[in-house]
């Protein structure tokens, strides 16, 4: 995979990242669904880049 395209997965997935994590904290009051949250966002990054990369 091109660097430049593993760049902008993580532009794409950072962004909701650190404002969905705000918004998660402000809602919930707590670090625990933050880190739920974070981790989900991850998993859908990884399985992004695995898509993107395509079969080799």
């Amino acid at each position: 995979m091109q660097l430049a395209r593993m760049f902008g997965i993580m532009i794409v997935f950072g962004a909701p990242a650190i404002i969905g994590g705000g918004l998660m904290f402000h809602l919930f009051h707590n670090w625990t669904v933050v880190a739920i949250f974070e981790a989900l966002l991850v998993c859908g990054a990884v399985a992004t880049a695995w898509k993107a990369a395509g079969p080799k």
